[in-house]
């Protein structure tokens, strides 16, 4: 065994000796590259013509000078011949048309155009490059169809053109045979529309196949290849849903969403054995979902939301191991009933959990707490009874919990502060009573609250101002008394305070109103335009959950709403501070039907207000002389009070009737210049308070959607049941 052990070293060592040579000829040819490799002339006359025709702001392009290839950005060249096999300009800002010269590179094999602002139709030309193997033009802004002349491209394996949006016509006939190469076909996000040739659903060679976001009509078809992605989602496809056969052992990620699929889900597509993401939500499937359709534990996200689904939500959805399982679930937004089934909490790897907008009873299940990677829970708009499970801070990662338009009752449990990653807190249109406790101060990285229209009591606590990132806080409707405190506006990031329709008494504390970034900025580039300012209490709430890798979602949220304050129904006296009037960023303001007295400052540095109700006060003195002056005010109500006075024609009343009812000695100038107390109608229009929907948070407000796209091994997803409304970037 020795001599063996030797000679085996001495062959090892005479084979390096006999390689050196080859090993040095080969560190030579490749050390210095750039002197060896000389721009083909031709090809370089090509290239220069196709920048002329380029805005290059960036100086990207800056680089093509001289005959060395390597220096040329985004260009290889074959290293013997020097023509040009590659062009890669993936994101360079570049603009303008291509010029047709860029198609006499007839050694080309990647062109890649992708994520710039290229104008114009897709040249026809490309159709000579016959050596090309990837053409991508994603992300730009052709226009017209794709010209006949691609068919010639029989050695293509990816065809990328999504993000085109004036690109489109009837879908090309031509595409499923051209290429028996082709691999990727990326039509997302045109304007494509017809049907999907048959020639397409037996392409063997395909894999990829993303025609999301277009007008494409018919049935869905089964497909006779093994594909891996297969994205048909946000399209007008009907019918009924196919097995998928073929790609049973292959599919990855299948989105249906958006379409008109009906029927129900037939058990045959829990045999997708590689499927990691499932997305058939705004459909129009219906009945229950059968016990046998158990998908395979990589199934990483599934999402039947919006459907006409019904029975009980199924008691075993997807096999789970200790390393695998679901991460994201959403049946929300169908019409599943009974009780949540134990086997969810059973669910280890589940981040985000969604069965809101259902006919769901019983109580939340008291083993949550297991589900420790939760991340979002979203059980409102349902019958749900029972008090919020105190295992719940088992889910120590939770970053949303959102259980409002439920019949939850119970007191909210002290011992929630251990959940010190959470973002957003709903328990709204519930009968929880007893007092907000002093615990909530752990809660620190709270920024959307709403408990508004409970059976809550007691007074505001300091536990509150812990809360140092708030945006949105509301208590409306319970039973709170006590005085408003003076920490009431040292929130910086605060959007809405709802406080209406309490006990709270005393005066409105004359604080430090210039601490709210947001109530002092009158340009902070809102998210509502004006046009659909219609109730100043309406907020939506978009929740993005992304999946990051294979098994990791990420959360994050935009808040979208109006910049405002609503203290009215309550108890208060005495003058409205001045400073309040001063707040450049205020969108609405709400103080109606207090007990209010003294004089109204003056308006003209509330330049944002867009609605202003000071109705059923004690308010006297003249009505403020600028009101025509505020461009952006659309609801205005200042009637039942004690105003008194002229007001004159010119300060536009007349497009607020009914603003002054109840106050008889106000005097209004009309149009012929007379002074007409009869012309104030007895009864006046609309309070802010009518126009106003019910509870900001309200789940209709949320528009949550789910969008995934999988590409080289990654799965992103995209929460609107598609980012729904809530942007966890947060609510429905």
């Amino acid at each position: 065994m020795e001599l063996k052990r030797d000679l085996n070293v001495h062959s090892c060592r005479a084979l390096k000796l006999q390689m050196l040579p080859l090993l040095l000829f080969l560190l030579l040819l490749c050390s210095n590259p750039s002197e060896s490799l000389e721009l083909n002339p031709e090809d370089k006359a090509s290239l220069l013509l196709f920048k002329s025709l380029v805005q290059d702001p960036t100086q990207k392009l800056s680089s093509w000078v001289g005959s060395n290839c390597t220096n040329w950005t985004g260009v290889a060249c074959n290293f013997q011949t020097g023509h040009v096999v590659s062009i890669n300009l993936t994101d360079t800002s570049l603009s303008g048309q291509v010029h047709p010269r860029l198609c006499k590179l007839s050694f080309l094999e990647f062109l890649v155009l992708s994520s710039n602002a290229f104008t114009g139709r897709i040249p026809t030309c490309f159709g000579g490059l016959s050596g090309l193997k990837t053409l991508d033009l994603s992300y730009n802004k052709f226009v017209g169809v794709v010209p006949d002349a691609i068919m010639k491209l029989r050695n293509l394996r990816e065809l990328i053109l999504k993000g085109n949006p004036e690109l489109g016509g009837v879908f090309p006939w031509w595409v499923g045979n051209f290429s028996m190469n082709l691999e990727k076909l990326d039509f997302s996000f045109n304007s494509f529309c017809g049907e999907i040739p048959q020639s397409l659903y037996y392409l063997k060679s395909l894999k990829h196949l993303d025609l999301e976001k277009n007008n494409l009509t018919g049935n869905v078809h089964d497909f006779y290849q093994s594909l891996l992605l297969l994205n048909l989602g946000s399209n007008r496809f009907s019918g009924t849903l196919p097995c998928f056969a073929a790609s049973a052992m292959s599919l990855t990620v299948l989105k249906l969403d958006n379409n008109s699929i009906v029927g129900g889900i037939p058990t045959c597509i829990a045999s997708l054995q590689a499927l990691s993401h499932l997305n058939l939500s705004h459909n129009h499937l219906n009945y229950e979902i059968s016990p046998r359709l158990v998908f395979f534990e990589k199934l990483l996200l599934l999402d039947l939301s919006f459907n006409d689904l019904s029975g009980p939500l199924p008691s075993k959805i997807a096999q789970t191991t200790e390393k695998a399982g679901l991460v994201l679930l959403d049946l929300s937004h169908n019409r599943f009933s009974g009780e949540i089934p134990l086997k969810i909490t059973e669910l280890k790897s589940l981040q985000a959990l969604f069965l809101s907008n259902n006919l769901l009873i019983g109580e939340i299940p008291a083993r949550i707490g297991n589900l420790t990677y939760l991340q979002v829970i979203d059980l409102s708009h349902n019958m749900l009874s029972g008090s919020i499970p105190l295992n719940i801070v088992g889910c120590f990662q939770l970053l949303a919990l959102i259980v409002n338009n439920n019949n939850l009752s119970g007191e909210i449990q002290p011992e929630l502060d251990a959940l010190d990653s959470l973002k957003i807190l709903d328990i709204s249109n519930n009968q929880i009573s007893g007092e907000i406790p002093q615990t909530l101060a752990g809660l620190k990285s709270l920024e959307i609250v709403d408990f508004s229209t409970n059976n809550l009591s007691g007074s505001l606590n300091d536990a509150i101002t812990k809360w140092t990132n708030l945006k949105y806080f509301s208590i409306a409707r319970n039973k709170l008394s006590g005085n408003l405190p003076n920490w009431l506006f040292s929130f910086q990031a605060i959007q809405i305070m709802d406080f209406s329709t309490n006990k709270f008494m005393g005066f409105i504390p004359d604080g430090n109103f210039n601490f709210s970034l947001n109530f002092n900025k009158s340009d902070i580039g809102r998210s509502l335009p004006a046009k659909s300012f219609v109730s100043p209490r309406s907020m939506a709430i978009r929740i993005s959950v992304a999946a990051i890798d294979t098994n990791e979602l990420s959360f994050n949220y935009q808040l979208f709403s109006a910049v405002g304050m609503d203290l009215s129904d309550n108890l208060l006296h005495g003058t409205i501070p001045k400073g309040l009037f001063q707040l450049q960023g205020l969108e609405y303001l709400n103080l109606s039907f207090n007990f209010l007295d003294g004089q109204v400052p003056g308006l003209y540095r509330l330049r944002s207000l867009r609605a202003l109700d000071l109705s059923h006060n004690s308010l006297t003195g003249q009505i403020p002389g600028n009101i025509s002056s505020l461009q952006e005010l659309t609801l205005l109500n200042l009637s039942y009070n004690s105003f008194s006075g002229f007001v004159p024609w010119k300060q536009g009343y007349q497009k607020f009737p009914g603003a002054f009812a109840g106050n008889p000695n106000l005097c209004l100038e009309s149009s012929h210049g007379e002074c007409n107390r009869t012309s104030l109608p007895l009864v006046p229009g609309k309070t802010l308070r009518e126009e106003m929907t019910e509870g900001p948070i309200s789940i209709w407000a949320f528009c949550l959607s789910f969008f995934v796209s999988f590409y080289l091994g990654v799965v992103a997803l995209f929460c609107s049941a598609w980012t729904r409304r809530y942007i966890l970037q947060t609510k429905v």
